[in-house]
């Protein structure tokens, strides 16, 4: 499972964050490049980070649109590490999405957190 980052130069801290809540893999697009434009979500996410401050308005768009056909939930921050700490901790608290890796939800097969919604495990 993986977190998909989009916008941002330096990431380190919200990239520790994100391993500290239990998802191992993080992928990272810049922003910066025209080919970011063309690229599609990953399978393996779970979680979509937008840091609105260094993206243009079409790529936000565009992966606001990928992410919600997949189902997937999307944090909208600033590059800033409390805004984004506080806006995990509400979605996680809200139960919308959980960060743990796939083993722990095959423990046992009457666990609600690992149905299928939409071809995903929830």
């Amino acid at each position: 499972m993986a977190a998909l980052i989009v916008g941002g130069d330096y990431i380190k801290p919200i990239e520790k964050i994100i391993n500290e809540r239990g998802l191992g893999k993080i992928q990272h697009w810049t922003g910066r490049k025209k080919g970011d434009l063309k690229r599609t979500v990953p399978v393996d996410t779970r979680l979509v980070v937008l840091l609105c401050d260094y993206i243009c308005h079409s790529l936000a768009k565009k992966v606001r649109s990928d992410a919600e056909r997949l189902g997937l939930p999307v944090i909208y921050c600033r590059r800033s590490v409390g805004e984004f700490c506080e806006k995990l901790d509400r979605l996680l608290d809200s139960g919308a999405v959980y960060l743990a890796d796939e083993s722990f939800l095959s423990c046992c097969g009457s666990c609600p957190l690992g149905k299928k919604v939409k071809g995903r495990t929830i």
